[in-house]
């Protein structure tokens, strides 16, 4: 690629994200509807050292799973009217950037969950890596978040 080509790009696009775990970037504002496989508690490396998270997988393979926080947990139980994990699996919800999130006083954009539009929209990035067919609670894995 050459300086005129780098010249072309957004920010997001000149230094792109290799995390295995689903961003903004690959979720189009309008969002994707996708179904709820499962969760698993993971230990993933911090800025803080290591932390154990809950992440959830998409039925949908061509997605990465989400690192679920507190914020997309409670929309997850009210979008899908879930009152345990186990009740969530193969429900429908949408998965949208919304670029209003703020941090430190900061719009900075994030991933959020809402109800599902009935809209299907092809995957902006490659999930990579095979799932199980069944994700249920699973003891915590080690991995790095880029």
């Amino acid at each position: 690629m050459n300086t005129t080509d780098l010249n072309s790009l957004s920010f997001d696009k000149l230094v792109p994200s290799e995390s295995k775990y689903l961003s903004k970037e690959d979720v189009p504002e309008e969002g994707v509807d996708l179904t709820v496989r499962g969760f698993k508690r993971e230990t993933l490396k911090g800025d803080q050292g290591d932390e154990e998270k809950t992440i959830l997988y998409f039925a949908e393979e061509s997605y990465k799973p989400l690192v679920l926080n507190r914020t997309n947990a409670s929309r997850l139980a009210l979008v899908t009217g879930a009152k345990t994990a186990g009740e969530a699996r193969g429900r429908k919800v949408n998965v949208f950037h919304d670029p209003m999130i703020e941090f430190g006083g900061k719009l900075v954009g994030g991933v959020r969950l809402r109800k599902p539009t009935g809209v299907v929209t092809a995957p902006k990035s490659d999930a990579g890596g095979a799932l199980e067919d069944d994700i249920p609670f699973a003891p915590h894995e080690h991995r790095s978040v880029a």
